[in-house]
């Protein structure tokens, strides 16, 4: 079995770590006093492919596999973990699920927005009560005419 890195991945691994070196790095303490969150940096890191780097082509992503996605992952959290954790979230707990489970009209709907980096995934777990323990949730989603209507606090929102 073959370990190696294709020129692909090697390219892809290669640009996630020059970006972090030269974008995130210099500034991720200053974001980290400053409790600043650079909503701007996602749009970069899309316009390199970055957010859907393991999104279909048809969608709008890069179409590359999923080490990749994992070689991005590596790079940007060797920079700043909490880059890394936000496109982690945007694409393994937004992204794919849409594209695995969505609906053709949900797909075309939802993924090319979140692939060009125009909308930010986000995960809300935790709530003051409950903790982490999604068994103990008190959030709730109910049917409301056309659409739903949610009822509950969470802490915070990765």
């Amino acid at each position: 079995m073959n370990f190696e890195l294709s020129p692909e991945q090697r390219e892809i691994q290669t640009l996630a770590r020059d970006f972090g070196a030269e974008k995130i790095e210099p500034h991720a303490a200053e974001w980290d006093r400053e409790h600043r969150f650079p909503r701007e940096l996602f749009g970069e890191l899309a316009a390199l492919g970055l957010m859907g780097v393991c999104v279909p082509e048809e969608y709008g992503g890069a179409g590359a596999d999923f080490l990749s996605y994992v070689l991005v992952l590596e790079e940007l959290s060797r920079a700043d973990a909490g880059v890394g954790v936000t496109v982690a979230v945007h694409t393994s707990a937004v992204t794919l699920p849409i594209l695995t489970f969505g609906t053709d009209e949900q797909r075309s709907r939802f993924v090319p927005p979140l692939a060009r980096g125009e909308h930010l995934g986000a995960f809300a777990l935790t709530e003051a009560e409950a903790g982490s323990d999604a068994g103990a949730l008190r959030t709730r989603a109910e049917p409301d005419g056309d659409g739903w209507r949610i009822t509950g606090a969470k802490q915070w929102i990765t």
